[in-house]
């Protein structure tokens, strides 16, 4: 197993964790651990956009680029990573507390980072 699925594995684990994956900006799908019923085309689709628009509106502001957007709805929660040329999508449920898996967060997205730059 790669170092990115790896990584991936390891958040998929936290407790509350529904997914989690690697997407590139365009859309397609890099690495995924998916609970059944989460379409991995479905969370690279609508992640890259999501993305993509926050980045658009946010250079129009001349505020610079997302770095992590956190998403609360009423069936769950998100955390998306910017990787630079992709971006790491963590997907709980609605009870969980996101910000308690800040540091596995954080420590997995440079674990990609760096397998990304070796590949």
């Amino acid at each position: 197993m790669s170092k990115i699925h790896d990584a991936v594995g390891d958040l998929r684990r936290l407790p509350g964790v529904k997914g989690v994956a690697v997407v590139t900006s365009d859309g397609l799908v890099a690495a995924t651990s998916l609970e059944e019923g989460l379409s991995a085309d479905v969370v690279a689709g609508l992640s890259s956009y999501l993305m993509m628009t926050t980045n658009k509106s946010l250079a129009e502001g001349g505020l610079g680029g997302c770095a992590r957007l956190s998403l609360h709805a009423t069936h769950g929660k998100a955390i998306l990573v910017d990787l630079t040329d992709s971006y790491l999508v963590v997907m709980f449920d609605q009870f969980a507390d996101p910000m308690s898996a800040h540091k596995e967060i954080d420590e997995a997205a440079q674990r990609i980072r760096r397998a990304s730059r070796l590949s």
